[in-house]
């Protein structure tokens, strides 16, 4: 089993028993999972006599799941917030995915780093006790699942060139240095991390000797600077990219905590009429939860001004312990190349900038609200729509268009 190490970043976490984590979490279940859910005998229940507690899905519904209600809370959810399989069997008797959450095991070349998924509100708002506390329960977890028996294979360090875990570690290191910048502002510190990609890219690394890679990588971030030009303008971003990013940005709402999807033909026509209106960018936002307010397309596009260090700390913790972990290059895109990872992860922030102007209406953004929002980007690493071939496609086209950078700095405004 790899090792497990912590980051130099001290992050913290304690369960607070929102029960967020049990509402539109799809939990799936290993042969250990299916055994202990058998032996605590919810079959012959009488509560669950007509609700079914597993579905079946994935290819020939050969994979299964913990069911959801209509409402799409998990099938045990107590409406005090906790499980009732935690309630009545204890917290052993768990799922392996719930008795984890929000712990997270990054599997690199020769350990695994342990952080946290800040789809976890009290993980996006950093408290309680440190996350060294939960080493031996990660460790003990993590054998139990076989959760770091192998090595994942190196990304590629680009869509044409791939290397080692050393090369992959070198071009990492830049840009965490680069994240690390605690003299800039985090738009200044993204956008700095997307022209390194941009070189890096420009590079003709197919024949290039690798061990000289380092430094390639000091040059690079030496260059990666010069964006003076882009802070200078703020131009807004081309129509084309406006239309990609509200797409994106539309995948990104479905992840806020209150929303759960219902299969019915009445929400995918809702859905889909909500997908027109922000490809079509104009006149009122469509109506999405009771819980946002009334919003214009134009009052999304305004400067939103300055941020408290309060309403901008989940922000930069999100960012810098993502880039640190290694989290955004090996969980949930594995085929992706790291540019194309960060690429990804930094077009995160104007995103939750854009959500911010929407959720705060004419309030001044508050912390709770941008821990609410760094729930959903956290969510959206993982979320499959985010982690396609088609946002992978958008992601590439983003880039192509020069627009990246453009969106970072014009949502910052």
């Amino acid at each position: 089993m790899l090792p497990i190490k912590t980051l130099p970043i001290v992050e913290h976490w304690e369960c607070a028993g929102c029960g967020r984590c049990c509402r539109g979490s799809l939990i799936w279940l290993n042969e250990e999972d299916l055994r202990k859910l058998r032996d605590q005998g919810w079959a012959n229940h009488p509560d669950f006599a007509h609700t079914p507690i597993l579905v079946r899905e994935g290819w020939f519904r050969g994979r299964q799941r913990l069911a959801q209600r209509a409402d799409g809370s998990c099938v045990f959810l107590l409406p005090d917030g906790r499980c009732r399989i935690h309630a009545e069997h204890g917290a052993d008797a768990k799922p392996l995915v719930c008795r984890m959450f929000p712990l997270q095991l990054v599997p690199l070349e020769h350990h695994a780093v342990l952080t946290l998924r800040r789809a976890c509100p009290t993980a996006a708002a950093d408290k309680g006790p440190e996350l060294n506390t939960y080493r031996a329960l990660a460790r003990e977890l993590a054998q139990a699942g076989k959760l770091l028996d192998e090595s994942p294979r190196a990304p590629a360090l680009t869509r044409s060139v791939r290397g080692t875990w050393r090369d992959a570690e070198t071009v990492a290191t830049s840009l965490q240095r680069i994240l690390n910048d605690a003299n800039l502002p985090l738009v200044r510190r993204l956008a700095h991390g997307l022209h390194f990609c941009a070189l890096l890219e420009e590079c003709r690394l197919k024949g290039f000797d690798m061990s000289q890679l380092g430094e390639l990588c000091s040059v690079l971030e030496g260059n990666c600077r010069d964006v003076s030009d882009l802070f200078a303008s703020r131009d807004p971003p081309s129509a084309a990219a406006g239309i990609l990013f509200r797409q994106i940005a539309a995948h990104y709402v479905r992840l806020h905590p209150t929303f759960s999807a219902r299969e019915t033909w009445g929400e995918r026509w809702r859905m889909a009429r909500m997908a027109v209106a922000m490809t079509r960018g104009k006149g009122q936002v469509p109506h999405f939860l009771d819980g946002f307010p009334d919003a214009s397309f134009e009052s999304l596009e305004r400067p939103l001004g300055h941020l408290d260090e309060a309403v901008q700390r989940p922000f930069l913790q999100f960012f810098a312990t993502q880039v640190a972990s290694r989290q955004f290059i090996v969980a949930s895109r594995p085929s992706w190349s790291l540019v194309e990872s960060f690429r990804a992860l930094a077009l995160a922030y104007p995103v939750g900038l854009w959500l911010l102007r929407w959720l705060s209406a004419d309030a001044p953004p508050s912390p709770e609200l941008a821990i609410d929002i760094v729930t959903m980007l956290d969510r959206g690493q993982g979320y499959a729509p985010l982690t396609s071939r088609q946002h992978r496609s958008r992601i590439n086209t983003l880039a192509q268009l020069g627009d990246l950078e453009r969106l970072v700095v014009w949502y910052a405004r």
